[in-house]
């Protein structure tokens, strides 16, 4: 046969609109990949497991804070959906602003437990600040060889938890996640249009794959007229769609500000508009990050993806 050929784009006129954002823009996804870390861990570590659900004492002596709960230690006691102690869920969601990966999210809930397996007088938990600020490739690189283990073994029991979840119970694993109801209706507003006149479509970067992201979209109802793409890739997605629809008036919106400075910074994408969406996990330091960028909108709720999307 002759050459490959790629399929044609589709016709749209010049200047419609190519909106690309962050799965997170739409729903929170903190409370199911803190579930399927802790399962993770359970096929990992069993004993670390078992003793960290064995541990007494107050919270406190553990490594949360009252503030976390409203003021309460009620909150954080006993354990939650998953088996999993309340205390842990409620740090790892303080710790939520730097886990980039299914890989950090499983990490730093290991070092939270051991942290409070090995408190004792003289000696305190790490706190959130403290985990926050050292966090990066050095120390992901140095718990992974402390704990025996490889980058790829512990992602791999992640999706392997993510998938028996969803096999044993698709309706209780759909239920932790809890969709932005801002900013379904003007996506959906968005998708109709593009389809009664012709535009590009949405693309959603995911760090999922892509029928998991699906299934859940889908669930929602907006499966139709949007492609999933992988998160880790946000960029060269970007530049890959510029350069594909150089005429398209492109709208790139995302939670992660070091995604949207990369973006920022980026020759190749200056004529894209840009937009930070606060209501992801922004940690205060990330949200003037992406504020000492001019040309990156600030999105504080959900329902101000009207104003970018409409």
């Amino acid at each position: 046969g002759g050459p490959a050929t790629r399929s044609p784009a589709p016709l749209c006129a010049a200047g419609s609109p190519l909106f690309v954002l962050s799965l997170a823009c739409l729903i929170d996804s903190e409370q199911e990949e803190t579930i399927t870390s802790w399962r993770a861990a359970g096929s990992l570590w069993p004993d670390l497991t078992a003793a960290t659900c064995e541990l007494e004492g107050t919270p406190g002596l553990l490594g949360a804070r009252k503030a976390w709960s409203g003021g309460s230690w009620d909150g954080l006691q006993g354990t939650g959906a998953g088996g999993l102690p309340r205390w842990l869920g409620a740090k790892l969601r303080q710790l939520r602003p730097v886990v980039g990966s299914s890989l950090d999210s499983v990490l730093l809930l290991r070092l939270c437990a051991e942290e409070a397996l090995a408190a004792g007088p003289g000696k305190r938990p790490l706190t959130v600040g403290e985990m926050s600020t050292n966090w990066g490739p050095d120390l992901r690189e140095a718990l992974v060889a402390r704990y025996s283990s490889s980058e790829a073994e512990v992602s791999s029991a992640f999706a392997s938890a993510r998938e028996a979840w969803m096999a044993e119970d698709s309706a209780g694993w759909r239920a932790a996640h809890r969709w932005h109801e801002g900013a379904i209706a003007p996506l959906r507003r968005a998708l109709r249009r593009a389809s009664e006149e012709g535009g590009h479509g949405v693309r959603v970067l995911s760090a999922m794959p892509p029928r998991t992201t699906e299934e859940l979209l889908s669930h929602a109802q907006l499966g139709g007229g949007i492609e999933c793409c992988e998160a880790a890739a946000a960029e060269a997605t970007l530049v890959t769609l510029r350069q594909r629809w150089p005429d398209a008036d492109m709208v790139y919106i995302d939670d992660r500000a070091e995604a949207v400075r990369a973006a920022a910074a980026d020759v190749r994408l200056l004529s894209l508009r840009l937009a930070y969406a606060e209501w992801g996990s922004a940690s205060p330091s990330q949200a003037a990050l992406a504020a000492s960028f001019p040309r990156v909108r600030r999105l504080v709720n959900p329902s101000d993806l009207a104003a970018v999307l409409e």
